[in-house]
């Protein structure tokens, strides 16, 4: 058995853009994912609305991933891999973080999974993964996410793949694999979901070469 914590923000969760609900298990990517890998393979979902990566001072504090860190990956243990999607909340005006900064601060979120990872007995993978860019339907007057905020959404690709370089773990870059986004410009569609779920599966099963189909 191979168990995959899935840690991330709305996208994780599956919130539903359309509708402002969420999408059933059936529907949302970590289901159709565990549907996809098998009986052989147990998906954790912890995904939250609006949570960061853990810029300091910022958001509401549920919303900030340190604290919950540890006793998320501790109490799932043992894991065989984690992937972490997160980065898009980071970009919202109020914030006033800059891509570097995002990444600087992912950077210190996967050293601290890094280091949790550790306490188990088995090795665990880390897959990190940069979010599908947000495009021009996100700016809505008004709201969070302004036209900087899409235009460092797109510059969080590569920076997110030169730290996963530079820290020695998997990567995968979710607005390369042709992952549509629903209406708000922001959250995965129904559609995306699936796609997302198909070019995950294919990365894990890079990952675990050894696991069966």
């Amino acid at each position: 058995m191979y168990h995959i914590l899935c840690f991330g923000d709305s996208n994780t969760h599956g919130y539903n853009g359309e509708t402002h609900g969420r999408f059933g298990w059936d529907k949302r990517w970590t289901g159709i994912l565990a549907r996809r890998l098998g009986p052989d393979w147990l998906l954790t979902e912890e995904g939250l609305c609006g949570r960061t990566t853990g810029l300091p001072g910022k958001g509401e504090r549920h919303q900030n991933p340190v604290p919950y860190l540890a006793p998320c990956i501790l109490s799932h243990s043992p894991l065989d891999l984690i992937v972490v999607m997160l980065g898009t909340n980071d970009t919202k005006a109020e914030y006033h973080a800059s891509p570097e900064e995002i990444t600087q601060s992912m950077r210190k979120l996967i050293q601290r999974i890094k280091a949790y990872a550790r306490l188990q007995e088995e090795k665990c993978a880390i897959l990190l993964v940069s979010p599908v860019p947000m495009d021009s339907r996100a700016v809505v007057s008004g709201g969070s996410f302004t036209g900087q905020s899409v235009e460092n959404s797109r510059q969080l690709p590569s920076l997110y793949r030169e730290l996963a370089r530079q820290l020695g773990i998997h990567f995968l870059d979710a607005g390369q694999a042709g992952v549509s986004l629903c209406s708000d410009g922001c959250h995965l569609s129904e559609e995306g979901h699936r796609q997302f779920a198909e070019a995950l599966e294919e990365k894990i099963r890079e990952i675990f070469p050894s696991a069966q189909a």
